[in-house]
């Protein structure tokens, strides 16, 4: 039985095949994108580094070009959620083109795969602030780390030793120190707040920074407490990553 005969098999009959090009198949199966129209999936046999055969599973570019109807990827945050979707489903992207490599007793499940993947892709304007919100932290890093280095960032710092209650997300050392705070949520807002009271109270020489995911995600009392006590607060991370190096660049200089 060929791979072709057995993926049949495994879709209970219920596809069929169309040569597109010389050994490549289109399959035809009823896998669909939420607007009804069937999803790009094709499959050509190919050697892998052991010689043994192998079946590429590919959308040959039609999801992206798809999303892009109504949705570019085109900006350093979408390429990252773009990318963490791919990961998390373990599938490649080569020049716009999605394909996984499977066995061809493993077909099935690949095909599977990448129809989930696509799905999620060329849904990506639907959920795309739940996918950020979920990597807040880790892009928030990743900034920090690469576009801020230069003004000698230290993660998770204790100003007093004996409260570890009273974590800091990052320490800047500057001529004053700037303590920046990752607020993603109301109970991070209310220990951020606490924390620059402590500070305060310890006669510490500092400058507070706040970073929020969405500041207007905050109850109207927390905005208002956390505005009290910060030195400088961005909106979103975005805000952020717009306006840092520039803030940044003044604090060196003072």
């Amino acid at each position: 039985m060929n791979y072709l005969d057995q993926l049949r098999k495994d879709f209970n009959n219920r596809v069929s095949f169309r040569e597109k090009l010389p050994g490549i198949m289109q399959l035809v199966a009823p896998l669909y994108h939420e607007d009804g129209d069937m999803m790009d999936i094709f499959l050509q046999p190919i050697m892998d580094p052991n010689g043994q055969t192998r079946i590429r599973v590919s959308d040959y570019g039609m999801t992206l070009m798809r999303l892009s109807y109504s949705y570019e990827v085109d900006t350093p945050n979408k390429e990252r959620i773009l990318e963490k979707i791919l990961n998390e489903n373990q599938v490649s992207e080569s020049n716009g083109n999605l394909y996984l490599d499977a066995s061809p007793d493993g077909l099935y499940p690949a095909v599977m795969q990448l129809a989930q993947t696509s799905a999620k892709i060329s849904n990506m304007r639907l959920y795309k602030r739940e996918v950020i919100q979920s990597m807040f932290y880790e892009l928030l890093d990743e900034y920090i780390q690469t576009r801020l280095k230069a003004f000698h960032p230290t993660a998770k710092v204790y100003p007093i030793p004996a409260r570890d209650d009273l974590e800091v997300d990052y320490r800047f050392d500057l001529a004053i120190p700037v303590l920046l705070f990752a607020v993603k949520d109301e109970a991070k807002a209310r220990l951020t707040t606490i924390s620059c009271l402590e500070f305060r109270n310890a006669n510490m020489r500092f400058k507070s920074f706040v970073v929020h995911d969405n500041f207007d995600d905050l109850a109207r009392k927390d905005r208002n407490r956390i505005t009290s006590v910060a030195d400088k607060q961005f909106i979103s991370l975005e805000n952020f990553q717009d306006n840092a190096q520039r803030v940044f660049a003044l604090e060196a200089q003072r």
